[in-house]
This record gives C-alpha cells, structure tokens and sequence, in this order.
C-alpha cells in the first residue's frame, strides 16, 4: 500500500481576501488530522495568488508568517483560473497534490477519501458534486447543456467533476510536460490517465466573498473546451456547407423551371432572404473558423502559462 510523505495542496486564489482566513483554518484542521491517523507524513499547503487586486497577498502574508507549513507563488497578473492552477501543479514537491478552491465549497474532509483510493493505487482521483442545488437557476441551466454539448462533440469530461482532485507526482509531472497553451485541465487529466476513482460530495454554499466565475467566464471556458478538444464543430461545418451548397443547387434549378414555365414578377424577398441566410451562415463559418486559428495564433507565440512575481516559502521545511 503507498504511502504520502509530502501531500502538496493547491489552493488557487482571485480576490479572496474574505474567505481565505476561515478556509485555511478549516484545511489545517484537515491535513492535522490526516498527520494524526498517519494518512500522510507532512503537507505543503500552496496559495497561488493570481493577480488579485485586493488585500489577498497582504492575507495570505500574514497566513505565512504564522504557519510552517505554507507557500506562497504570487502572479505577476491574472493568469486565468487555468493557468493559477499549472503553476501551482508546477511548484508542487508532493508525492500526491490535491487541487481544491480557495472558497472551499468543495469539502476538504474528502481529502481522506481520496487518500484512501491513492493507497489503493489510483493515481488520478476526482471530487464529483451530487447535484447543483448550491448554484444559480441560471448556472444550473448553463452547465447541465454544457456538459450534454461538450460530450455531444467528443471531448471527454466527467459529468459534474470541477477542479477538486488528487494527482499521483508521476501524473503531475506527465501534465506539467504539456506545453498547450490554451488550457482545459479537467479535459486535458483524461488525456493523460484513463483508470480514475471518483468521490462524490456535496458542495456548500460559499460563506464568503464573491463567486469568480460569471456567465461570461463559464462561457469562455465552455468554448475552450470545445474547441481545444475537438474538431467535431468543423466537421459539422463542412457538413452543413455541403447541405448548403446542394439547397443552393435544387433552390437554382427551382428558379429556373420558374422562370422558363411562368410569367411572374419578381419580388425582393426572394432576392434578399437568400442573401441573408448564405451571409448569416458564412459568418457563422467563419467565426468558428476564426476561434481555432485564434487558439492556433496563441500556442505559436508560445508565451508563457504564468509569471511568477516573487515566491514566500519557508526553507527549513
């Protein structure tokens, strides 16, 4: 059975100021626990500041100055949720990472349960919600079609598993090796291990500070996670322009035995409705076309996933 000497956690964190006192508290408790029943040796806990505009560093100092056990990475902007996460994964030194939110509406009691599949010899474990009764009707709504489209053009996710897992270091090393840029790690963990255990769970109402993630961001990532993923939309594309071009063929012959067999006055709505549906549809073509070579536009520049400003840890740990 395999032990943990070292369990890194990453806790990402975006103006979380509010929240960040009553949660590390709360994660302490955990890892203590887990030390006690000699579930792991030692722990890292690893804030990553991403780019936070107000007193979160300033917290998160404090936090540091008063436990052994912590590490800071500060971004030298906002990152993306994404990329706050691989730098986190990047600094970690753990024999297994855990990856959770800062606001912990993901429990951290399920850490032990996860524990206990690593032991087991799972080297990916994922923190899957019971249901959504904790979100909006809105985001209720939004992410139930996200997760039916997003299996619909074959990139594979699992239903309801956010950012909330365990990563074996060999899994960790595997995933900080990839180099794309435009990044969807719940997507991108099952390209590299297919033998997954899952733990279920109910998450919380945040109990402080504001939720991050907006219609608009949920949306952005949808589409990364499509498009990063899948080149099933193209394919309906070139199926619905062939559709399209045989429509425009029957639709010309149609005119023709038209004009040729009745003397009729030609009226504006058979000129202009076809010259609105072929241009809405061409946009709409090339508007997708023009997310993937976006998407190809940023790996090329090869910028970096993150910059990190100045890193807090302690060396005698």
């Amino acid at each position: 059975m395999r032990q943990i000497k070292l369990l890194s956690v990453v806790v990402p964190c975006h103006n979380e100021q509010e929240v960040l006192p009553t949660s590390h508290g709360r994660l302490t408790k955990v890892l203590q626990y887990l030390i006690a029943n000699n579930k792991i040796s030692n722990y890292e806990v690893i804030y990553v500041d991403n780019g936070s505009t107000d007193d979160t560093l300033r917290v998160l100092k404090e936090i540091f100055e008063n436990d052994l056990h912590i590490r800071i990475v500060a971004l030298r902007r906002d990152f993306g949720y994404q990329g706050s996460i691989s730098a986190g994964l990047y600094h970690a030194q753990g024999d297994a990472v855990v990856t959770i939110d800062a606001d912990l509406q993901d429990p951290p009691e399920k850490i032990e349960e996860m524990i206990n599949y690593f032991q087991e010899g799972y080297d990916l474990v994922l923190g899957v919600r019971e249901d959504r009764s904790s979100d909006s009707f809105l985001k209720r709504i939004f992410s139930e079609g996200y997760y039916k489209l997003i299996k619909l053009m074959g990139t594979e996710v699992v239903h309801n598993h956010g950012d909330f897992r365990l990563m074996a270091k060999s899994l960790v090393e595997e995933f900080n090796s990839l180099s794309e840029r435009n990044r969807f790690i719940r997507a991108m963990i099952l390209q590299l291990e297919s033998h997954y255990a899952l733990v279920s769970y109910k998450r919380e109402v945040r109990t402080a500070g504001k939720s991050k993630f907006n219609l608009r961001s949920l949306f952005s990532l949808s589409l990364d996670g499509i498009v990063s993923f899948s080149y099933m939309p193209l394919r309906l594309a070139s199926m619905a322009g062939i559709f399209m071009c045989l429509f425009a063929m029957v639709g010309a012959i149609w005119v023709l035995y038209v004009k040729i067999s009745a003397n009729v006055v030609p009226g504006w709505a058979s000129t202009l409705l076809p010259i609105f549906g072929l241009g809405g549809f061409q946009l709409l073509i090339m508007g997708l076309i023009g997310e993937y070579i976006g998407r190809l536009y940023i790996e090329v520049k090869k910028r970096p996933l993150f910059v990190v400003r100045e890193e807090y840890t302690h060396d005698d740990t």
